[in-house]
């Protein structure tokens, strides 16, 4: 059941299915993008020799179980991981009991033996396992198989979560999606976030423009996060503009017409279609077939660039998503634009603390 953009910022526990855009065959390192979000990998990750069936028999003799955590240079989502998460006492405890972690780069080219034995590369495994974001994580059970993967960035909260679904192998009895409905972090807000762009229906079955899905909850401090600090901005608004943009709770009984003209309760459409976590956008074209989705916590300007990846159709000539951010940063600073709007670092600088 293997499933997908955290690149990063809204969240979340991804389901095990394989995402609508496909690795390149050959990708290459994204290059750096800014200048401050270097960091190390923790010291406490494995000392791997990079053959994972070794690793998984060794975490599985102890009762643990194997994480590969997929990362790139200069990526400030990994970099939240680290240092906003993994510094936790409670989630570093929870790891040093439950999990052995391996960290792959995404555009690495060392050596890998895969968890079938077979030799291999990072970015050869990265790509198999439809890696399209870092930070990646994916769990693996006793016998090699993925049974959860967070997807960009998620909250501390969102993380503890996760970790206590994969550790008391709750995934054996019981979906991620149960699980999350009778676990939901503890939360403060008990409205849905409003903006000027949704639009007020529940339809996703008109055609003639892409169309643009928020799936959110009520008590969702990372939704509010969202809206507050990237879906304010106007330049992020504008992007919306092309869109048919839809806003759903993802708990409710709301009836939703899907893209094929089913009428559904939204719980279910979220089921149906693998939303765990909230806030994700997932992103349609016009005929309402699925092109990419975000589930962790984006900035404005990866917001805006998915956004455009869609509307402008760039998705048809260029399949990898990470490419394309290479790509329109390069052109940013080339035309000096870079600075010359709002931007979330601007509005919510304690994000960037």
């Amino acid at each position: 059941m293997l499933r997908t953009i955290i690149i990063c910022c809204f969240i979340v526990l991804s389901s095990l299915t394989s995402p609508t855009i496909q690795s390149a065959e050959n990708p290459e390192p994204v290059q750096q993008v800014t200048n401050f979000d270097s960091f190390e990998l923790p010291p406490w990750f494995k000392a791997s020799f990079l053959d994972l069936s070794e690793d998984n028999l060794e975490a599985t003799d102890v009762n643990k179980h194997l994480v590969i955590f997929f990362w790139q240079d200069f990526c400030s989502y990994c970099k939240d991981t680290i240092e906003r998460n993994l510094t936790q006492q409670s989630i570093r405890d929870v790891f040093d009991q439950h999990f052995d972690v391996v960290a792959l780069n995404i555009w690495g080219d060392k050596e890998v033996y895969g968890l079938d034995g077979e030799a291999t590369t990072e970015k050869e495994i990265a790509r198999e396992l439809d890696v399209q974001f870092t930070p990646t994580i994916i769990f693996f059970s006793a016998d090699g198989k993925p049974v959860l993967r967070l997807n960009g960035y998620v909250s501390p909260n969102e993380m503890q979560v996760a970790l206590n679904y994969v550790k008391t192998k709750t995934y054996e009895s019981q979906s991620i999606f149960e699980y999350l409905a009778a676990n939901q972090p503890r939360v403060v807000n008990a409205s849905l976030n409003t903006q000027p762009f949704i639009q007020n229906d529940t339809n996703l079955s008109t055609k003639g423009k892409p169309k643009a899905v928020l799936f959110e909850q009520t008590n969702c401090p990372d939704c509010d996060t969202f809206h507050r600090c990237v879906l304010s901005l106007d330049a992020v608004r504008e992007r919306f503009e092309p869109f048919h943009t839809v806003q759903i709770d993802m708990w409710s009984r709301t009836p939703v017409t899907t893209p094929s003209g089913t009428v559904k309760a939204a719980r279910d459409y979220a089921r149906d279609i693998n939303v765990l976590y909230a806030p994700s956008l997932i992103l349609f074209d016009a005929d309402g077939t699925e092109i990419i989705r975000v589930e962790s916590q984006l900035r404005s300007f990866h917001t805006e660039a998915v956004l455009e990846y869609i509307a402008q159709d760039i998705y048809q000539r260029e399949p990898n998503f990470q490419r394309y951010i290479e790509e329109r940063g390069d052109i940013i600073r080339a035309k000096g634009e870079q600075g010359k709007t709002l931007s979330t670092r601007d509005i919510c600088p304690e994000l960037y603390d």
